[in-house]
């Protein structure tokens, strides 16, 4: 009889093992391809096109996204296959200590993450809100030392957990000011973007089509070309939309912490399926992960022929396309605005 009231239901804290180890073995060579492809992309830059600050927010998360997938999902994919096919709770070594290490280099990538994106939504509102205090503000040192901060602080973050006494105290603090916070703040900073950016569309479909001296003369004063707008609004889309997936990716994982962390658990079944909840909760954190590159090629055609260009490796056609691609761009810009012209541009994009 006190056997079967203590039986333990281990199915479901299994199965979601394997299903998500196997969800992370096609995860990770597609999160490895597509930011190799992206940073590849980026360094050679055959349209000069990604020459501006925020560029390393991008270098810096396509770093995390291709350590992701090189390192911390196969240590999860061969610890959850291992668990699954001994089908033991308790695991051994090396795989213990492969997981461990996964889970440390995932809180300092993911939470820096977090604040890349952050970066990225401040930096594009500054851009199209404030266009004349961006280059001020917004330098290549600058950006350096937040992404070299986000990488020290939570480093060091992670490293309390061998000083700090109870770790439990460690990690409702991560789970507030971090997790908690930092998604409030994405959710703050994207909504302003969005306002901001319907605003900056509204003015531009203006400016573009009219033809009256008066909007010739306000286009003359705002001194930037129609295609550094639409690469500014292009940009600013994929920046809403990186923000988006990562807000709906990670509310899994931060509401399956607070029920871990502030829900009374009696039961050793409700604790393994607590966490079979959390495992999936994460998966979705590494789906995000591999979804950050695709959002670039779908979203940037400079990006998509970028791309081309980099992995056809033809100099020739880089100068032609590159000469071809500044024409048309002088062409619409001396079409939409004889009178002015054309300036460095702020944002993304800028030729």
């Amino acid at each position: 009889m006190s056997n079967s009231s203590f039986a333990v239901d281990l199915n479901f804290f299994f199965y979601t093992q394997l299903a998500t180890g196997i969800c992370l073995a096609i995860l990770s060579p597609l999160t490895i391809v597509s930011n190799a492809l992206l940073l590849l992309t980026i360094f050679k830059d055959p349209l000069r096109c990604f020459r501006t600050p925020a560029t390393y927010f991008i270098v810096a998360l396509a770093v995390v996204d291709l350590t992701t997938g090189l390192l911390i999902e196969p240590f999860f994919v061969l610890y959850r296959f291992v668990r699954y096919s001994t089908w033991s709770l308790i695991i051994g070594e090396p795989y213990y200590t492969l997981r461990e290490i996964g889970i440390w280099l995932s809180y300092v990538g993911l939470n820096a993450s977090f604040l890349l994106v952050l970066g990225l939504i401040s930096t594009q509102y500054l851009a199209i809100t404030y266009p004349h205090l961006y280059r001020s503000i917004v330098t290549t040192r600058r950006v350096l030392a937040c992404v070299v901060s986000c990488v020290g602080y939570f480093t060091g973050f992670i490293l309390l957990q061998f000083v700090v006494s109870p770790q439990l105290t460690l990690f409702q603090v991560d789970l507030h000011l971090h997790s908690t916070l930092i998604t409030i703040l994405l959710i703050v900073g994207s909504a302003m973007l969005l306002r901001s950016f319907r605003q900056f569309a509204k003015t531009s479909r203006r400016l573009a089509g009219g033809n009256s001296i008066e909007q010739r003369t306000i286009r003359g004063r705002g001194n930037k070309p129609q295609t550094n707008r639409i690469s500014e609004r292009q940009f600013t889309i994929v920046t809403l939309f990186l923000a988006g997936i990562l807000i709906v990716c990670a509310l899994p994982h931060i509401i399956t912490l607070h029920i871990r962390f502030y829900t009374k658990i009696e039961t050793r079944q409700e604790w393994l399926d607590l966490f079979a909840v959390i495992t999936i909760g994460d998966e979705m954190m590494f789906v995000k992960v591999a979804l950050d590159a695709f959002i670039y090629a779908w979203r940037l055609k400079k990006y998509r022929r970028s791309l081309k260009m980099a992995l056809s490796c033809g100099t020739n056609i880089v100068e032609s396309e590159i000469i071809v691609v500044r024409t048309m761009d002088n062409f619409t810009f001396q079409q939409a605005n004889p009178e002015t012209s054309s300036t460095q541009a702020t944002g993304f994009g800028a030729n």
